[in-house]
């Protein structure tokens, strides 16, 4: 009987990862804390830059682009509210006739959302973010001002519309987000003050400016798409997704805009948090 039991066992163990893999399959003996859905994708990006302190003409070309998230439910009321983080960076380079201007930008996300069940398959999410923005456009042969530095902090409104409807047999996922700031501040010098006056000399009274949506109309949008896959013995999880990032801001007498537009595709990832005691009986946030 002890021989049978510690077979009993081995076998558990060799079940347990197959299960784990599963995106909405939870065993009954195995009750998760919380689940998280872990996605990253790489892809091409449009760029369109301008800005008034290096040049007053838009320069155009194409990046590299990259994303990663984590989408989990909260420990907490009854799976109404879900938490996302998410980093996303560019970088690229634009050119305006034959001078040529590079573009390195990242941003990173943190928001919790409330949600709204819409009969069996769509979910509607509403919540806020904090965001934090920051990169560089650099013009190598612009003389005494080659780069112009971009960062700024923001409180944002965001929600989202998840989705979930069945094509070719399998259940695909779409998801449609919307994220826009409304309140922050942003570091913004003024037109003609050199980067060595503010912080050489110390002039930098001035340079941190209150931002909203009417002296800084941005936004962010994306749209994606889950498909299940399977061959074989394996399954996984692609995702197809648009990002647009539109970064604008008119502010001391310098405008400036970062447009970017990105394809890009990925793997989803679900990994079920297991705590033995006091576990609560979680699903996929999605």
């Amino acid at each position: 009987m002890k021989a049978i039991r510690i077979i009993i066992a081995a076998l558990a163990l060799l079940v347990m990862p197959a299960a784990s893999r599963a995106q909405h399959f939870v065993a009954d003996s195995i009750i998760p804390e919380r689940i998280v859905v872990k996605s990253t994708t790489f892809g091409l990006s449009g760029i369109n830059a301008l800005d008034t302190y290096l040049s007053g003409y838009d320069y155009t070309g194409g990046g590299l682009y990259m994303q990663h998230e984590n989408f989990r439910d909260a420990r907490t009321g009854k799976y109404r509210w879900k938490f996302q983080t998410m980093f996303n960076g560019t970088v690229g380079y634009t050119t305006l006739g034959n001078t040529g201007e590079i573009v390195a930008m990242g941003a990173y996300s943190w928001g919790g959302y409330h949600t709204f069940d819409i009969g069996n398959s769509l979910k509607l999410l509403a919540g806020a973010q904090i965001q934090l923005e920051g990169g560089t456009l650099y013009v190598p042969n612009n003389g005494n001002n080659p780069v112009a530095v971009k960062l700024r902090t923001a409180l944002a409104a965001s929600g989202m519309a998840i989705y979930h409807f069945q094509l070719f047999r399998k259940e695909l996922t779409a998801r449609l987000q919307l994220d826009l700031p409304l309140a922050g501040a942003m570091f913004a010098p003024e037109f003609g003050q050199s980067y060595y006056e503010i912080f050489g000399l110390g002039h930098a009274d001035g340079v941190v400016a209150f931002t909203h949506p009417f002296n800084s109309p941005s936004w962010r949008q994306m749209l994606s798409l889950d498909i299940p896959l399977r061959w074989r013995h394996h399954s996984s999880t692609l995702r197809i997704a648009y990002t647009g990032d539109i970064y604008q801001s008119d502010i001391n007498g310098i405008r400036c805009h970062i447009y970017r537009h990105a394809i890009s595709l990925g793997f989803v990832k679900t990994i079920f948090k297991v705590k033995q005691e006091n576990s609560i009986k979680a699903y996929s946030p999605y």
